[in-house]
């Protein structure tokens, strides 16, 4: 009985020992580049942007002896300009521009618009004034769908009543446009400027030099 005591009691001064605790081997989640997303995305853009503007709607334009579709007028179009268009037009080329809208045309105002938003998103900084910006796309892709459908309205009629409703919206189209696109490269730089400051202010980010 004292030989068990003996051996469980610790010596005097010796430090207690401490609880071991399983340690917890955290796996390493693999951290995708944003960046990579948002390239992808505006070559997409890019790409659509060619297609629909110069591929589709100038083969639009060369089957109507080369005037160009309402859409491509930025600075908006008088009664008489549309007149002329849609007498050049048949029925086959105004379904078939309502068709590029209804496809093309939609799936590149979504892109310009997302592609705006996720940089804001991504890279704008954490400021009040971000949630602001954000309608700006948003506000783009209603203007821009809402325009192509106007368009089409106006061209299947035989009177010009849709005329200022259908000028409005392409020029408003293409003003919030070109935001979208200054904002898109206005936050992009801002953003590579900022890393590129911090990376050089603080020299624990800067790749260590071979030894």
């Amino acid at each position: 009985m004292s030989s068990k005591r003996s051996r469980n009691k610790r010596p005097q001064g010796s430090p207690a020992p401490r609880p071991v605790q399983p340690v917890i081997q955290q796996e390493s989640e693999p951290q995708g580049n944003p960046f990579i997303l948002v390239a992808v995305l505006i070559v997409f853009t890019l790409f659509m942007a060619w297609y629909y503007h110069f591929s589709v709607l100038g083969q639009m334009k060369d089957l109507v002896g080369g005037l160009p579709m309402l859409d491509h007028r930025p600075f908006g179009y008088s009664g008489a300009e549309v007149d002329t268009l849609r007498a050049a037009m048949t029925g086959d080329d105004r379904g078939q521009l309502s068709w590029v809208h209804k496809t093309a045309g939609t799936i590149f105002t979504a892109l310009v618009s997302l592609v705006t938003a996720v940089s804001v998103g991504l890279y704008a900084p954490k400021a009040a004034w971000r949630r602001w910006v954000l309608i700006l796309p948003a506000l783009f892709l209603v203007v821009g769908i809402a325009q192509n459908i106007v368009v089409d309205e106006l061209l299947g009629r035989q009177d010009n009543g849709l005329l200022a409703a259908a000028n409005t919206l392409t020029i408003a189209s293409w003003i919030l446009l070109l935001l979208c696109a200054v904002l898109t490269v206005t936050v992009l730089v801002s953003a590579f400027v900022r890393e590129f400051l911090r990376r050089w202010r603080d020299p624990s980010l800067q790749e260590p030099s071979a030894r």
